[in-house]
């Protein structure tokens, strides 16, 4: 049987969300149209009242990528005006604004980030969670200082959005994929958007799915985060993630943040114990725990996993699990055994 222990990076789909999204709406051509619109209506419900937002602010769109694309396109940027984000960070939240550099916008990375900002700084993105090593930044007091000089804030929370609270209502642009802990698939991500964005900014991207009256060019912008929404979103997206919405707060969110910290928690001590070298944080924590088996290592204890029938991932230097509420302590068990089999083998 295979142990599957990856879900910070793509997760494999519920059994039941999949089965659910089977049937293609295209079928039946336009006939189904209405029904296409109500389901994403009730799935901004959905996520606004897990997360405590307005449906109003929330919009689908294609990828975490491209929630953060919008973001970097949604101010009117002067030339001299500093754009923060994490050093080290995964290419998507580095490239989206390293290309403002045609504006003259200077792009700087950040290690720490208590360290003085700069006069012209008008934007602040950071990852809720360090992709690699699994330790939660700190996304909540770059938050609050932000919100003090009035900087606009962009959050990537694809990390533990799901496994741990990771939304605000002071985050102007949150951006969360759906195919990590949410397990709902690729092709589809939330975009939560603040009051002020609505107020104050203009969707960079618009097209006929943002007006008001999508067959009439004179009805106006919608008002609301559909009108930042790049297209048409799939509804077997949709569904999926509607699916598995319900399915956890069935469980309860509480719930499930507390048996993943039990599984992360199993599995650090369990390295510790061992040896190995663990860079997660048992403080700043989250669903990844992360280990440095020494350089050159960690391709080879990946490709042992496989063989063994478990699925971990190499992250840099870096072996990185990530257990979800679906993996039985039966399971890590048995990753525990394969850990310190490598340990003493390998």
């Amino acid at each position: 049987m295979l142990t599957y222990l990856n879900y910070a990076g793509m997760a494999p789909l519920r059994p039941e969300a999949y089965l659910k999204s089977l049937i293609a709406p295209e079928l039946f051509g336009n006939m189904r149209l209405p029904q296409w619109f109500a389901q994403a209506e009730k799935l901004r419900e959905q996520v606004a009242d897990w997360l405590g937002c307005q449906p109003e602010q929330v919009a689908f769109v294609p990828s975490t990528s491209m929630a953060l694309t919008i973001a970097s396109h949604s101010l009117n940027w002067q030339p001299g005006d500093t754009v923060l984000f994490n050093r080290d960070d995964f290419p998507a939240n580095v490239l989206p604004w390293e290309k403002l550099s045609r504006f003259g916008v200077n792009a700087l990375p950040v290690q720490n980030w208590q360290e003085v900002w700069p006069s012209r700084t008008r934007m602040i993105s950071i990852s809720t969670v360090n992709y690699a090593t699994g330790i939660e930044q700190p996304w909540r007091e770059v938050l609050a200082k932000a919100q003090e000089r009035g900087v606009w804030t962009c959050v990537d929370a694809i990390q533990s959005a799901g496994i741990l609270p990771s939304w605000d209502p002071a985050i102007d642009f949150w951006c969360v994929g759906t195919q990590k802990w949410l397990v709902a698939g690729t092709g589809m991500a939330i975009l939560v958007l603040s009051e002020r964005v609505l107020k104050q900014l203009q969707p960079p991207f618009p097209n006929w799915l943002s007006l008001k009256d999508p067959s009439n060019l004179d009805s106006g912008l919608l008002e609301t985060a559909r009108a930042w929404e790049c297209g048409w979103i799939s509804q077997a997206n949709l569904i999926r993630l509607s699916v598995n919405l319900d399915y956890f707060s069935r469980i309860g969110w509480e719930t499930i943040t507390e048996k993943i910290k039990i599984r992360r928690n199993y599995l650090h001590e369990r390295l510790l114990d061992m040896g190995w070298h663990v860079v997660s944080c048992p403080k700043r924590w989250s669903g990844i725990v992360s280990f440095d088996p020494g350089p050159g290592r960690a391709a080879l204890i990946v490709k042992n996993a496989q063989d063994r029938r478990i699925i971990v991932a190499q992250r840099g230097d870096y072996v990185r699990l990530s257990p979800h509420i679906f993996n039985s302590m039966g399971q890590l068990k048995k990753v525990s055994q394969w850990l310190s089999d490598c340990y003493t083998s390998l």
